[in-house]
């Protein structure tokens, strides 16, 4: 962004704007929305410059492909007017556009053609928010388009911030705070695929809070989220940055632990066992002594392997150390089960 620029003559000299000051503040200091003419084809633009300046743009002009680079180098504007050289796709000119772009703030282009054929060709452009402007055009249609660019701007960034809201709703799990099951499981999907192609360990552990529903059905709802939450926490700091924990519904937490192997799966597992069975949960006139089971599965990175596999092996461990009296950790091996209660 960019600051109001003076209203006095303004002139195009080489990639900048003349204005009456002794010095202008740089680029990407002030407010007002900059403008880019990219003028290649170096028809008169006095008047279209004039028009955008009286309509509140910060205007700057490049009248070489040389000077739009300069100008770029220093800011990102927010609409651009290209009057091409050439107008075509894999040109110089539409690579300067396309990287400008962002998924998340486009910017938005507008096109000075010649004809309906020339027309026709810009259509095909890969530019997003691209408009166009048949010859012989105003200065104040152009000025017009720019207001419309900006306002379909600021839409469209308006809409990337609530769809970003609801992502995080969806990435996040409100109760704990770690990630919801939806997300975990893209996790799990690409974490895979990297253990695959790096060969490396892989290993998975799922954690069930250990009578949970005899915590609801003995206490309130809310002293059952705060079990949760605790549990959560206990997780996140028995983790490493790399390592990804989610709740999956109820009192099911998972955690993925990359290029982890089987036996540093099981040292983390006790950790985690250990921290929270030493864990004593008061809320109100409520308190609970709070234990887990953890059963583990690892993939190694070289033999064959699915994900679903990963976590039917994990599963059928967590059972096990249910089985065994719960408050448990096992790990997964073939037929058996190799296990430990710390």
């Amino acid at each position: 962004m960019v600051a109001p620029y003076p209203r006095t003559t303004v002139t195009p000299d080489n990639g900048r704007m003349a204005d009456s000051r002794p010095s202008e503040p740089q680029p990407g200091d002030r407010d007002t929305p900059c403008v880019l003419v990219m003028n290649h084809n170096r028809e008169a633009s006095g008047e279209l410059l004039a028009a955008l300046v009286r309509s509140g743009f910060d205007v700057r002009e490049a009248d070489s492909l040389a000077a739009s680079c300069r100008l770029l180098a220093q800011v990102r504007p927010d609409v651009v007017v290209l009057n091409p050289l050439v107008l075509a796709a894999g040109g110089v000119e539409l690579e300067l556009l396309e990287g400008l772009q962002r998924n998340d703030d486009p910017v938005p282009v507008i096109l000075l053609v010649d004809d309906v054929h020339a027309l026709d060709q810009a259509r095909q452009l890969k530019i997003p928010f691209r408009d166009f402007l048949l010859r012989p055009h105003s200065p104040t249609e152009c000025a017009h388009r720019v207001e419309l660019a900006l306002l379909t701007r600021r839409k469209f960034r308006s809409l990337q911030t609530r769809t970003e809201a609801l992502q995080q709703q969806v990435t996040v799990d409100f109760k704990t705070g770690l990630f919801s099951e939806l997300h975990f499981n893209r996790l799990l999907q690409l974490e895979w695929k990297r253990a695959q192609r790096h060969q490396n360990p892989l290993s998975l552990l799922l954690v069930d809070v250990d009578n949970f529903k005899t915590v609801n059905d003995s206490t309130e709802y809310a002293f059952g989220d705060e079990v949760l939450k605790r549990v959560g926490q206990s997780l996140k700091a028995n983790l490493r940055e790399t390592d990804f924990a989610a709740r999956c519904g109820g009192d099911e937490f998972s955690v993925l632990l990359p290029q982890t192997s089987p036996a540093e799966a099981v040292q983390t597992a006790l950790r985690i066992r250990q921290r929270i069975s030493g864990m004593n949960v008061q809320s109100g006139s409520y308190a609970r002594q709070v234990t887990v089971s953890i059963g583990i599965d690892a993939f190694d990175g070289r033999t064959a392997g699915t994900v679903d596999g990963l976590r039917r092996n994990a599963n059928k461990a967590l059972q096990e150390a249910k089985r065994r009296g719960k408050n448990q950790v096992w790990l997964f091996a073939g037929n058996e089960h190799e296990g430990s209660s710390g």
